[in-house]
Formats: structure tokens, sequence, C-alpha cells
């Protein structure tokens, strides 16, 4: 059993819309903070004129609270910190927890202390390595592999990455080109490697504050039939996009918004509003690494799961363009966050990691939190695997959570208490998981053959085991109806399969390995993200059939 350091800090950014309230997360020991600060303004200050606000609990060492500018005694107290935004200004507050103590900190500085406010800066580019220590390099959204356009010509292709170097083509703006290698960091410029009419050379992705080339924008998608068992022979790419992400991707419950997971020098998330005419997407940047992101079923909401274990919900904000404000933070595990789901209704949300952070005395290591998101509390913790949760399926009818893991095991427990009720050692660590509505169950394992298995309502007995045309499975994903099973491989296939019958109706090939593959959620498309940096769009164009 390991003794950690517990913290579960929780920051709510609100705007005119959106109304606070305690029931959103906010510790009753606010109430001290907020009567003291009324009495400093001279007029009352309620949680509702607050711009920003932020709770962090805390164990003090003494009376002072943490605070440098109170005198402290005794034994060490435990308590809350407040940081309180009104009127541009951030009032940092400490509250011991039975509200007996309330010490005033003064004003500080949001962006100095990324608390409330935070500043995201692009001018960090991961991709660069020692050279983005200098500040200058922007953030890289495009790479290797894919297709990009020149969107300030004409551009210079030269023979090294130099702004100096020799000057080999000058490419129009609208022109696309593929990316072959890079990149290369020089004097502020984002170089890459790039093949235009079968001359190589270097461009610039980048540089004095500015883009230079962006990813190729496809067209709007084409009107689509919602797919069955019958139209899947007819299964056309409809288009892809390209960008600096990772092959991770998630659905909002409308299908209107599809957003992926930044790779490393484009940190944050890319945000695609399939009701536009082009799939042009709106980037979310973040200071941080992302390592699992999910959508909120009913909401137009997502979760992000960063490398550090920090969760954080982001709320999504019609216009044009799209705007995102945070509504909540939560600080769950130590090292990435490897999964993340949340139940049917959207009330709860469950992570994993290599070690969670919880105030309960349980084994924390590989251990999920299921947390309760209208009282922002730590519901149940789930805790017995002995490798790293892979995936997380809810059953949705009743108040059950199934995990698998590296070690092998798949596991119901008990949402409400975290009680293990039921396990299966399958031999070979669990790579993917999905229940349909009919509550059957496949499970994708980490072995050459017998690596897909379908099991019953009742979970004891399989009812097929899939003959896939390839062995190195990574996702799966049944339609909404729980008709079909789409599956992914590294291979590059995807494979769609009758769940009742257990057949296979089609498979398609693409370049580059699926790593991710969903349905939408109204049934009329299949995603599939690639190790390419490619996100392809499968569907059977409106009248076919």
């Amino acid at each position: 059993m390991k003794t950690v350091v517990i913290r579960i800090a929780i920051v709510m950014m609100l705007t005119s819309m959106l109304t606070p309230s305690l029931g959103q997360g906010a510790p009753t020991q606010i109430d001290a903070a907020l009567l003291d600060l009324s009495a400093r303004l001279g007029y009352s200050v309620g949680i509702g004129n607050l711009s920003n606000w932020r709770w962090e609990q805390r164990n003090f060492a003494d009376s002072s609270l943490g605070c440098l500018t109170a005198a402290g005694s005794g034994a060490p107290v435990l308590g809350y910190q407040f940081q309180l935004t009104h009127n541009a200004i951030t009032h940092d507050y400490r509250v011991s927890h039975d509200s007996a103590l309330v010490v005033y900190c003064g004003q500080i500085d949001p962006a100095a202390t990324g608390a409330v406010a935070e500043t995201v800066s692009r001018y960090v580019n991961r991709l660069c390595g020692d050279s983005a220590a200098d500040g200058t390099y922007l953030r890289s959204r495009i790479n290797v592999g894919m297709d990009v356009e020149i969107v300030d010509g004409p551009l210079n292709m030269r023979g090294q990455p130099a702004a100096d170097a020799q000057v080999l083509l000058q490419i129009p703006s609208g022109w696309t080109l593929g990316v072959t290698g890079g990149p290369e960091c020089v004097d502020g410029y984002v170089w890459w490697l790039a093949l235009v009419n079968g001359q190589t050379g270097y461009i610039a992705e980048s540089g004095a504050g500015r883009y230079l080339v962006k990813p190729a924008t496809p067209l709007f998608l084409p009107s689509r039939e919602a797919l069955n068992a019958s139209l899947i022979p007819y299964l056309l790419e409809f288009g892809r996009v390209g960008g600096n992400f990772q092959p991770l991707h998630d659905w909002s419950f409308d299908s209107r918004f599809l957003i992926l997971a930044g790779a490393a020098g484009s940190d944050g998330v890319w945000v695609y509003d399939l009701h536009q005419p082009t799939l042009a997407p709106q980037i979310l940047e973040l200071d941080e690494g992302i390592a699992a992101l999910a959508f909120r079923p009913n909401h137009e909401q997502f979760v992000v799961g960063s490398e550090s274990g920090l969760l954080r919900l982001w709320q999504i904000h019609d216009g044009a363009p799209l705007t995102f404000s945070e509504r909540l933070r939560l600080n769950a595990h130590a090292g990435p966050v490897s999964t993340l789901a949340f139940s049917p209704d959207g009330d709860r949300l469950v992570s994993a990691g290599r070690e969670a952070y919880t105030h309960l005395d349980v084994d924390r290591d590989f251990a999920a939190i299921v947390w309760d998101l209208p009282t922002v509390a730590q519901q149940a913790i789930l805790s017995g695997h002995t490798g790293l949760i892979n995936t997380i399926a809810f059953n949705p009818h009743k108040d059950l959570i199934f995990t698998g893991a590296d070690d092998g095991v798949k596991r119901r427990w008990e949402a409400s208490s975290g009680v293990s009720t039921w396990n299966r050692d399958f031999g070979a660590p669990i790579i993917a998981m999905d229940r349909n509505v009919d509550l059957f169950s496949a499970v994708a394992l980490a072995r050459v053959s017998d690596n897909l298995l379908i099991s019953g309502p009742a979970e004891f007995d399989f009812v097929a085991s899939y003959a896939l045309p390839t062995s190195n499975v990574t996702s799966l994903d049944f339609s909404p109806d729980g008709s079909m099973l789409v599956v992914g491989a590294a291979e590059g296939v995807i494979s769609i399969w009758d769940a009742e019958s257990h057949e296979l109706i089609a498979s398609r090939e693409t370049d580059g390995g699926v790593y991710h593959v969903s349905f939408s959620p109204d049934g009329t498309m299949i995603a599939a993200s690639t190790d390419r940096h490619a996100l392809i769009f499968y569907g059977v164009p409106l009248g076919s059939g």
C-alpha cells in the first residue's frame, strides 16, 4: 500500500449563460470565504457574482493554512484553498474544514499561478525538442505522411531548412503537396521535407508568428443512408481529414461534433463540426499532452485525460467560431490516464491510470475512479487489477461497470459501491471491449489467434469467436442498434460483422494502421483513425442499395 498526497482540484469556468450553484461542486466552506469577501468590499458577493472560481482540499501544516502573510501555530489543519475571481481580481482564501478559520491571503495574478485562468502558449512546439526552449516556434498542425495546402503563397521550397538556403521552387497558394520528413526547427521556422511535381525540398510550415501551410481541407460529407447489414457491402470512403493528431477520437451524442487528441507538437483537442460546409478544424490548444478523451452523453461537453493524470471537462459553445470553457478539473491519477468512459446518462465518469488519487484505504495501483459529476465526488474506487486498465464499458441497463486490463482479466463492478462481483482471466492482455444494447459483449485480446470473443448477457459462455482477416486487433465498436460490430486492426483493415449471425459482412483496407474505429451515434458513418495522422469517414450514399 502506498502513501500519497491527495489533491482534488476543481476549476469551474463560467460564462454569463452558466450561473453556478453549490450543486456544481463547491464545498459549503466557500460560504465563509464569500462572507469575508463581501465584508471587505462593502456589498454582498455570492457565488453567482464570480466570473471564475476554484477550490482545492489540502492538509495545512498549522493554523496559518499555508498563507505566508498569516501567523500560524498548532497541529495540522484540514481545509480548503479558494481562488475567487470578481471584477477581474482574484482573491486567495483559506478556510478550515469546520469553517472556524478564515484566512485572506490577498490578491493573486491568475496568469502567474495558472490556477483560474490558464495562458496557453502557441509558441511551445514539442516536436522542436530543445529548440523550443527559446519560445519562438508555433505549434505544428501537420506531420509526416500528410497532404498539406499552401495558404500564404508563393511559398519557397528550399534546398536546406534555412531561410537563406537556395530556392528550388515557388509554390502558389492553394496547391497541395505531400510531407515526407521533418521537422527541423531553425531560426523560428518549422521546416518539413516535402514532395511536389517530383521535386523534393524543404518548406516552412510557420515562421514569424504565422502559418504558411495547413492540412488539406476536404469537402463536406455527402448525404448518407443509415447503415445496416444489407447496406454495408456498398460502404465507401466518403473522405478523410488529416492533421497532427493521434489515432484517438470520439463523437458527440448527436453526431455533430467529432474530437481528436492532438499529437506531440499540437497538444490540444481538434474539434470538427460536421454541420459546416467544409471540415475545417478548430483547435483547443492545451499546455499538456493528451492521453485519453471522451464526449459526455447528452451534453456538448468532453473530458480530456492528460499525460500527467489530470482530468479536464470542457464545454462547447455554439458560434462562428466555436468557443470553449473549462467546467471541471480533477487531479485523478499519478501518470497518464489510460482510458475514460461515461455512463449512458452522462452523470458518471470512470477514469483509469497507473495509480488513483483517493482518500479511501484501497490498493491504488491500477485502480479506476468512479466520479459522480453532479456532486463532483469520488463515488467508488475499482481496485483489484494487477495491470493497466485499457478499456471500460457500462452495462446500459444496470448499475454495472466492466473493465479489461493488461493483466488479462475482465472484471464486473457495482458502480455505486466499487465491489467486484465477477471476473474472468482471458490469458492475454485485453485491448478493447464493448457491449451492445442486447448485453452481448465483445472482447479483443492481444494474441494472434482466437483474439476476438463474443459472450452473451450471462458473461459465462462464449457464443462466438470471430475468424478475423487480421491478427492485431486494436479497437472495436457496436453499432448504435447493436446489430453490427466494427473491428479495427494494425494491419490497416476494418471489418464489419453481423452481431446476430456472427458473419463477416464486409472489410475495407486503408493506408496506415487502424487504431480506433467507431460508429457515429446516428448510425450513418464509421470513423477510422490511422497512425498516418488521418481520420477516414466511411458511409453509404443516399439512395444506394
